[in-house]
């Protein structure tokens, strides 16, 4: 089964302007994703406010930039300058703070913000901060695609980065081919450039730029477009109770609570 689901226009963190795909009304999340934020714009005041210090606790935050720069400093002492073709993948475990402010005041703009799920044994872990250069990320080239494989892997080759929980992050181009894939459990695609077609089974779609499609109950599935691209997220479903609260995703009420409390305590990333 094919879902299409259409990006929302929001704005988050000190106001800077978003196309939220996972987190939205339609499509609140997509275990184990819980947060897919599209930040893409020319206007300096879309992005200039940028994400002043904020907490989280139980996931993993991944920030993937295209285009631009993002200045990443956290209260475990970490600071890096995050430049297009990057990747900063950030587990908050037990609770960290950290902002992301532009480090750009003109120009384009293009990056995503993904949040991942943590199972109960990995979510009180301690934080950890990984900054992945352009040269780290290993590219598959074949056919008319391109695949930047940014974790999990494609053909056998493996990714920059093992996540604490196992998931696919794809970067795909497509010029006149085809990204042929076997179905996981979750499978999200997000078209970000141009335009494709999905097709599983009997089902077939097309779908433009800004919208997602979720890929269900299918045992694999096929991509194709013309200078188009797509983020392809795979993964296994969490089963376990989840409780969300902003930057917090925990197992119960309680957990939540004392986020709640060690963050108003300064005691969250202790």
């Amino acid at each position: 089964m094919l879902k299409i689901v259409n990006g929302q226009q929001v704005s988050d963190g000190a106001g800077v302007r978003l196309n939220r795909v996972i987190g939205t009304n339609s499509l609140d999340n997509a275990n184990p994703f819980y947060l897919l934020d599209e930040f893409r714009s020319d206007k300096k005041e879309d992005y200039i406010a940028g994400f002043p210090m904020h907490p989280h606790r139980g996931i993993e935050t991944i920030t993937y930039m295209i285009e631009g720069n993002f200045i990443h400093r956290d209260s475990q002492g970490n600071e890096g300058s995050l430049k297009a073709g990057e990747v900063q993948w950030m587990t908050a475990g037990k609770g960290i703070l950290h902002e992301e402010m532009p480090q750009m005041e003109n120009g384009h703009l293009w990056g995503y913000q993904l949040w991942i799920n943590l199972p109960s044994k990995l979510k009180m872990i301690e934080p950890k901060y990984r900054h992945i250069k352009k040269s780290e990320i290993p590219i598959v080239e074949k056919d008319g695609i391109q695949v930047k494989i940014i974790a999990g892997s494609f053909e056998e080759v493996q990714g920059a980065v093992v996540s604490s929980y196992p998931v696919d992050y794809l970067d795909v181009r497509l010029d006149k081919g085809s990204f042929d894939r076997e179905a996981k459990e979750t499978n999200i695609i997000y078209v970000h450039s141009g335009k494709v077609t999905v097709a599983a089974g009997d089902e077939q779609i097309e779908i433009e730029a800004g919208n997602l499609i979720v890929v269900e109950e299918a045992s694999s599935f096929k991509v194709t477009g013309e200078k188009s691209g797509i983020l392809y997220l795979g993964g296994t479903p969490i089963k376990e109770p989840v409780y969300r609260y902003g930057p917090f995703i925990m197992n119960t009420v309680d957990e939540i609570i004392q986020a709640v409390d060690d963050y108003n305590s300064s005691a969250l990333d202790k």
